[in-house]
């Protein structure tokens, strides 16, 4: 919802909405194929989400609760301690 607010009513909305789609295909992506920069792009899609509703709420939150405590917990998944050590003994 946030996005299509963004590319509809701001001019960069378009490049924005672009950007946030190749960081998250990319991240996937190379995270699948054990790269360490898929790590690192990863966690940086994890927060646009926060960006995303600071952008159009002026509020890290946003409208729905319950969509923020997801977004937390792939944040906290992806920056758990396990996982960066996974990432760092696996990928190349």
């Amino acid at each position: 919802m946030e996005l299509g607010y963004i590319r509809r009513f701001f001019t960069f909305g378009p490049v924005y909405g672009l950007a946030v789609i190749a960081v998250h295909v990319l991240g996937g992506l190379l995270m699948a194929n054990e790269h360490k920069i898929g790590y690192k792009i990863a966690v940086v899609a994890s927060f646009t989400p926060f960006v995303s509703n600071l952008i159009v709420y002026r509020s890290l939150i946003g409208v729905s609760f319950l969509g923020s405590i997801f977004d937390i917990a792939l944040i906290a998944l992806l920056l758990h301690t396990q996982s960066r050590s996974h990432q760092k003994v696996w990928f190349r």
